[in-house]
């Protein structure tokens, strides 16, 4: 499709975030009991996918011309990555997902570990409110503001000559265990960071001031 996906989960978002974050030209999923956080607004998802244990009658309602993807409550897939699947299969060129993180450690862990499920070539995100989640190329640049924090985990194992530069600790060729708080509260010094690594895979979460 070459456009953006945007997948709304049943997490916390606040109306302010959707707002912000879904555009008139986007493809709007909403993920099960996700479309419970659309009714109170103006945007209508065009599919619907879960099992349908956590959407509420308003939203069934509301939103009864879109698609809705049925699938058992008992099965081998959470409905996130349902819908990660469904927008793969799309070839869509970016996912955005909005209401990942919760109250549940184990749901919000298991959506973070769902990025490296996602082919490299999407541009895949989790937003929560000022925090931008994704997996880091190789090598990129990233643009920021002085002062905004910016953290590094490597997921799956350690991260393997990691060099960082314009930010307030860098590193040269160093490997970054899984599983240790090296990478924790890293923060901007100019308006650009560089980041490269050999191998591994490395999270990113970046506190931004402003999208």
């Amino acid at each position: 499709m070459g456009k953006k996906a945007v997948l709304v989960c049943n997490g916390s978002v606040d109306t302010k975030h959707l707002h912000a974050h879904i555009g008139k030209n986007d493809f709007l999923i909403a993920v099960d009991g996700g479309a419970n956080k659309l009714v109170k607004t103006h945007f209508e998802p065009s599919v619907i996918i879960g099992d349908m244990d956590s959407i509420n009658k308003a939203a069934e309602k509301k939103f009864r011309h879109a698609e809705f993807m049925r699938f058992p409550r008992e099965k081998d897939k959470i409905d996130l990555e349902l819908a990660i699947d469904y927008c793969v299969q799309k070839k869509f060129s970016e996912i955005l997902i909005l209401g990942a993180l919760g109250t549940r450690a184990d749901m919000t862990m298991t959506n973070f570990f769902l990025l490296t499920r996602i082919p490299e070539k999407i541009k895949a995100r989790i937003i929560h409110e000022n925090q931008e989640i994704y997996l880091a190329p190789k090598k990129f640049a990233i643009s920021g503001v002085q002062g905004e924090k910016i953290s590094f985990f490597p997921l799956k194992g350690d991260v393997k000559g990691l060099t960082l530069t314009g930010l307030k600790y860098e590193i040269k060729n160093y490997n970054l265990s899984f599983g240790t708080g090296v990478g924790l509260s890293n923060e901007f010094k100019s308006k650009k960071a560089k980041i490269t690594f050999k191998s591994g895979i490395l999270l990113c979460v970046h506190f931004r001031t402003l999208f």
